[in-house]
């Protein structure tokens, strides 16, 4: 983690520096404690002289999608030759990673699409389209 010592941290390789180029990622871990690096730790790498700690996860639900997909064909093809319980234990956790997946299709505060303000209300079970404000339905 961020101490150094206590456990081991995701490493986020992907964001990235100001050119936005795949090709000059900044490798950093994901729990900064603003002990390494910069003033700021890893944060002065993109927001100068910014004090706020933040949790720096990398999402990438379009590899996500694809692992899906590459797990139907698999299910797909297993199941035409007649071995369709080799691929059980991959279709169920390609069915969980699918269901976390969804999350990609809305905005990342499940705020209403085209809200512009602090204050609106988080989307609801019961709003706009039963609950479906804050889908853009774009994989993010």
């Amino acid at each position: 983690r961020g101490d150094g010592t206590s456990a081991p941290v995701f490493f986020n390789t992907f964001q990235r520096g100001p050119q936005e180029s795949v090709w000059e990622t900044i490798p950093q871990p994901s729990w900064d404690e603003m002990k390494w690096g910069g003033t700021h730790g890893y944060l002065d790498l993109y927001v100068a002289g910014s004090d706020t700690p933040q949790w720096k996860y990398t999402a990438a639900p379009d590899a996500d999608a694809r692992a899906v997909q590459a797990v139907y064909w698999a299910r797909r093809w297993a199941s035409e030759s007649g071995k369709g319980s080799a691929v059980t234990g991959v279709v169920q956790k390609a069915s969980k990673l699918g269901d976390y997946l969804r999350y990609a299709l809305f905005d990342k505060y499940f705020k209403p699409i085209g809200c512009t303000s602090l204050d609106c209300p988080a989307s609801g079970d019961r709003g706009e389209r039963g609950g479906r404000s804050a889908a853009h339905y774009l994989l993010s």
